[in-house]
Formats: structure tokens, C-alpha cells, sequence
């Protein structure tokens, strides 16, 4: 008797060798089948499997400020949370919604690089009609040139 015979008559699962019902594999199917509908539902939004969405977003630079769009559906301003970092403007948010019974849940994160010359300290946000808008005043500096002391 080999090292695998002995091994195979400890396992036992080894010995009961049996053939799937037909129960089983028609349990397999629908499970089978419940993902596909899924995946084929989500083939319109890519991350909706992930939960994860990312709005499209708009930077405008005017004469004298700096306006940040992003389209956010179906979002309050409670669902909403801006952040200024040194990366630029950290907009975060997140959705549930039922549909069909089931819950779903999706959440973005989306950084925005601001321009440098911008008052951040005046900075406007507003949600209105499934849109964001941040409103940057540019930070006056005067005609833009100034006169440098030279001590000794």
C-alpha cells in the first residue's frame, strides 16, 4: 500500500466519490444566471459592481475666479463632503438607493488640482439640479509687480 492509499483512506471525502444531482446543478445555474443579470445590468456604469462611481468633472478659469463642476445625481449637500488639501479639492460622496428590493450603495472620491492664485479662505459651494459648483475668487495681488528692499 503506496503513501497516497493511506493518505486516501484518512479523507474520507476521498472514498465517497458521487455524481452532482440534478438538484446541484440546477442550483448552479441560477446562481450562475443571478450573476450574469447583474453584470449585464451594470454594463452601462462599469464601477456599479465595485460600488464605486466617478462624476464627471469641469474646471473653469474666468477673469476672476475659478469655477469646479462635477455632476452628482440624485446627491443632497448632507451627502457631500468638500476638503481643501494640498492635492487640491477632495470632493467625497455616496448613494443608496433602493431599486427592484435591492439596496445598492456607491461612494466616489475625486481630487481636483486647483490653480495656485486662488482665495481658498472665499471658496462657495452650492448643489443645485444633480450639480456641484465651486466657486474659487482669485486672490488680487495688485497690478502684479511689486518693489523687492535690498537691506545690507
Amino acid at each position: 500500500m503506496g503513501i497516497i492509499d493511506k493518505v486516501s483512506a484518512l479523507l474520507p471525502w476521498r472514498n465517497e466519490r458521487r455524481e452532482p444531482s440534478r438538484s446541484d446543478v440546477l442550483s448552479l445555474r441560477d446562481g450562475l444566471d443571478r450573476w450574469f443579470e447583474r453584470f449585464i445590468d451594470a454594463a452601462g456604469d462599469p464601477q456599479a459592481l465595485a460600488g464605486r462611481w466617478l462624476p464627471a468633472a469641469d474646471v473653469r478659469e474666468r477673469e476672476d475666479e475659478v469655477v469646479v463642476s462635477l455632476d452628482v445625481p440624485g446627491l443632497d449637500a448632507k451627502d457631500l463632503s468638500l476638503v481643501i488639501s494640498p492635492q487640491g479639492l477632495i470632493v467625497r460622496g455616496e448613494r443608496a438607493e433602493a431599486r427592484d428590493g435591492e439596496r445598492r450603495y456607491a461612494a466616489f472620491v475625486r481630487t481636483i488640482p486647483l490653480p495656485p492664485s486662488i482665495d481658498l479662505d472665499a471658496a462657495e459651494a452650492r448643489v443645485r439640479h444633480g450639480v456641484l459648483t465651486v466657486r474659487f475668487p482669485k486672490a488680487h495681488a495688485g497690478n502684479g509687480s511689486r518693489r523687492i528692499p535690498v537691506r545690507t
